[in-house]
């Protein structure tokens, strides 16, 4: 009787909000170990000379080794057929300059005849297209003599600046083609060190940071550096380029050597999280976590910004401080300032 009158009565029994159970992780930096890598010194000036005709190398007054001066000449091509096609050239231009100056003259004449109706205007037209041939030719031959002229400047090899010569891979009196490298030069000003960077690893540098790099025969001495500057473009999608500066060698350090870079320990933490606590909004780099209050028993909603992912985790840029524990499950269902409880996994080996 008293089952009946309760469901005739058309009260129901208020139903108590589901408290849900969440999985949570502790938000910490991971351990900077100073991650380590291959490099290799090359100086900040450096280039690769080569003539831009071909020809017969004359003079070659430096070898490997020797010191440059800015504006020194180098290395000589045989002038004589760059002289030649440079008489050639001017040839050429008198005489279109002489035939588009006749030939505008009789543009002149056949104008004057038209008006006076000794000719038809058909002739006027002919006269009319054969001077402007002709004054495409004179420009034409213009253009060529300035390249003629250029050829003749550029028989000569130049140093752009000051430093050595690291290579020579032509001999004099061979045969140079045009583009082909005759001598490689290096300035004698500060070195750098260029390393392959993990993309993981690059997220976490900026400009600025100091490392430490070893040659393998001197591992006892460390080089200073100093993070000058980070490719944007990651090669095969795995490495990023990394330029140093070495900021005091002390003993020499020549170009090709390949050193060990050692990282400083602060630029090798970084703050991740498992990508199950994200809530990804329209922007990559945006996202939103749901942070464990453990004195209210609730979470609040918190909105993050990604640096990229690493080995499988979102690496946090900002939003999130150590120690703080975030939901890293069913975060799909859960809303800001909801009532929650921490999973605790019920297992034989926990109940006993």
């Amino acid at each position: 009787m008293a089952l009946q009158l309760a469901g005739c009565s058309g009260q129901e029994a208020a139903v108590p909000p589901v408290v849900r159970a969440v999985k949570v992780e502790t938000v910490s930096a991971g351990r900077g170990d100073g991650m380590r890598m291959a490099g290799v010194v090359r100086q900040q000036q450096r280039a690769a000379l080569a003539f831009e005709s071909s020809g017969r190398l004359m003079s070659l007054g430096v070898d490997v080794g020797g010191h440059v001066q800015t504006g020194q000449v180098l290395a000589k091509l045989d002038d004589e057929p760059a002289r030649l096609r440079l008489k050639q050239a001017q040839a050429s231009v008198a005489t279109s300059l002489a035939q588009a100056l006749e030939r505008k003259r009789n543009y002149q004449r056949q104008q004057s005849l038209f008006a006076s109706g000794s000719v038809a205007q058909s002739v006027v037209e002919q006269a009319e297209t054969a001077w402007q041939d002709a004054s495409a030719q004179q420009r034409r031959a213009s253009a060529d003599l300035a390249l003629a002229q250029r050829e003749v400047e550029r028989v000569r090899l130049i140093a752009p600046f000051a430093g050595r010569v690291v290579a020579r891979p032509v001999e004099p009196y061979s045969e140079a083609a045009s583009g082909q490298v005759v001598l490689e030069i290096e300035s004698d000003d500060s070195r750098q060190i260029v390393a392959a960077v993990p993309v993981a690893q690059a997220l976490k540098m900026t400009p600025g940071e100091r490392a430490a790099a070893w040659m393998v025969s001197q591992p006892t001495v460390a080089l200073d550096l100093v993070l000058e500057s980070l490719s944007q473009r990651a090669d095969n999608g795995l490495t990023q380029t990394a330029i140093f500066r070495v900021e005091d060698a002390g003993e020499p350090l020549p170009s090709g050597v390949s050193v060990l870079v050692q990282l400083s320990p602060e630029s090798s933490r970084a703050m991740t999280i498992a990508m199950q606590a994200l809530v990804v909004g329209d922007e990559y780099s945006k996202a939103q976590v749901f942070v464990y209050q453990p004195g209210q028993g609730k979470v609040s909603a918190r909105n993050v910004s990604l640096k990229g992912v690493w080995q499988g985790r979102a690496v946090i840029d900002s939003g999130l401080v150590e120690g703080e524990q975030i939901v890293v499950s069913g975060v799909a269902f859960l809303t800001d300032g909801q009532a929650v409880s921490l999973f605790q996994p019920s297992t034989r080996l926990t109940q006993n």
